[in-house]
């Protein structure tokens, strides 16, 4: 009987801050944000870049960064109305747009999202990350074909996007092309060897084609790639238990266990 493996999907969020030259106090707040952004201390960084609003309400980057520190501890709402402030001063604000999109993903609001993107790539054609971000939401949406139109149109503009390639292998994936998608994740990881879950990914993929001998050469990539990463251990060990190999599955769920904080 075949092991139904469980695997999960991840965002990219793109983080665009731009710096100040201009000599006025504004423009002093945002690179004060942008510097505690550095730091990882978001919320002194919103504080900087509210107080760079307050001396000039027209601060693009100020309300887009505000969205993007607010998107990043998880309040969504609170990073729809920056954004939504930004795009008030400028229309045209594609990475306004983006990051919308962003935050309303993160929100299961995947309709919503793709609309968002659309007005990003409609006011730039070549923004990479907007494409792939519009194919993830088409993939939560479980539109595959529109999902890899968007994922190819991506790699169209930056081939060396891993996460389309991958996020393409995803969608392949689940319309039952496994042989597909196998490409797709062997460019991932041709890209960055270190993507873990495209190599999971493959992985699962292998195990769907009865390969099982190299479904573990993927999985053990996975985790060299990321020695704490639980789901690519239990794949692995599910695998290694399929194939006979019960020492090693013993082993490896041990692993997945101790990734998990369990002992």
């Amino acid at each position: 009987m075949r092991t139904k493996i469980v695997y999960f999907m991840f965002i990219f969020f793109l983080l665009s801050l731009s710096s100040f030259g201009q000599e006025d106090m504004a423009g002093y707040w945002v690179n004060k944000g942008i510097a505690l952004d550095n730091l990882g201390d978001y919320q002194q960084a919103i504080g900087a870049y509210e107080n760079a609003t307050r001396a000039n309400s027209s601060t693009l980057h100020a309300w887009n960064n505000i969205g993007l520190d607010r998107l990043r501890l998880g309040k969504y709402n609170e990073s729809l109305q920056a954004f939504d402030q930004a795009l008030n001063i400028d229309s045209k604000f594609s990475w306004a747009w983006n990051n919308k999109g962003l935050a309303l993903t993160s929100m299961g609001e995947y309709e919503k999202a793709i609309n968002a993107f659309d007005n990003a790539t409609k006011i730039d054609s070549t923004y990479v990350k907007a494409w792939d971000n519009k194919g993830f939401a088409y993939l939560n949406l479980g539109d595959y074909s529109q999902a890899i139109k968007a994922f190819d149109e991506a790699i169209k503009q930056d081939p060396g996007l891993a996460s389309a390639w991958s996020n393409k292998g995803i969608a392949l994936f689940n319309m039952g092309k496994y042989n597909e998608s196998i490409p797709a994740y062997d460019r991932a990881v041709k890209i960055d060897p270190k993507f873990a879950q495209a190599w999971n990914y493959k992985g699962i993929a292998l195990m769907n084609l009865n390969r099982s001998n190299e479904a573990i050469n993927a999985f053990d990539n996975a985790t060299i790639a990321d020695p704490k990463f639980a789901e690519a251990w239990n794949n692995l060990g599910l695998t290694l238990n399929a194939a006979g190999r019960y020492k090693d599955a013993v082993r490896a769920f041990d692993k997945a266990i101790a990734a998990k904080g369990g002992k």
